[in-house]
């Protein structure tokens, strides 16, 4: 018999290597969001919300998210600039079937198909699992989003399948994509990050010598 998570996402801090997740807070992370995403076209296209014209407008999307309780929402803090320059969340979690999804993707072009952002995505995984015990992790994707579909893929969701007119988002029909990773599969998911995170995986410039998915051949 399939045990329940044993609870909620919380608001705390999770940290890595190459990143840190910090508990969103309009107040901390509200000024570097707006300049590295907030007006940004081109990270809203497939998302619900944005861009936004004011940052006054953002700054209250920004408090919004961070009192949504049916999404736990991170800011990515990049170490070395001490900036935020992304969000995601966890989301649309249900405990009697323990199951939860990582979305509401905005990443920066400084983020993005970064080492970072790779290790935001692990991180989210590794509590999922490990700290919250659920025992699926979903990912949705617009059928048009291609480096979403991509990403899901390298970081080893498998594809479940595709819901047709799922959604109309911004006037626009959506198809969406499902993907998942369940707990059977965690470890050694985990495993192949660690094998990629490794440092000897990366030159003197921080380029990776393998790729993500060389470790699961």
């Amino acid at each position: 018999m399939p045990n329940p998570a044993k609870s909620l996402p919380k608001n705390l801090d999770l940290i890595g290597n190459y990143c840190r997740l910090e508990s969103l807070k309009e107040a901390v992370h509200g000024q570097d969001l707006w300049q590295f995403i907030g007006s940004k076209k081109d990270v809203w296209t497939y998302l619900m919300n944005g861009p936004w014209e004011k940052e006054d407008d953002f700054q209250n999307w920004l408090e919004d998210c961070q009192k949504n309780s049916s999404r736990t929402y991170y800011a990515v803090i990049d170490p070395k600039l001490n900036s935020a320059l992304g969000i995601l969340c966890l989301m649309d979690f249900n405990l009697d079937h323990a199951s939860i999804e990582i979305g509401g993707i905005a990443f920066s072009k400084n983020l993005q198909k970064t080492t970072i952002a790779s290790e935001a995505v692990y991180l989210l995984l590794k509590h999922a699992f490990e700290d919250l015990g659920f025992r699926r992790v979903q990912w949705k994707c617009n059928l048009n989003n291609e480096p979403s579909k991509k990403a899901a893929l390298r970081f080893g969701f498998t594809y479940e399948g595709t819901f047709r007119q799922h959604m109309i988002i911004k006037g626009e029909n959506r198809d969406t994509l499902f993907f998942s990773i369940i707990d059977s599969e965690w470890e050694k998911r985990k495993t192949v990050f660690d094998k990629w995170f490794d440092e000897n995986n990366f030159d003197e410039n921080g380029k990776q010598i393998k790729r993500l998915e060389d470790f699961r051949l």
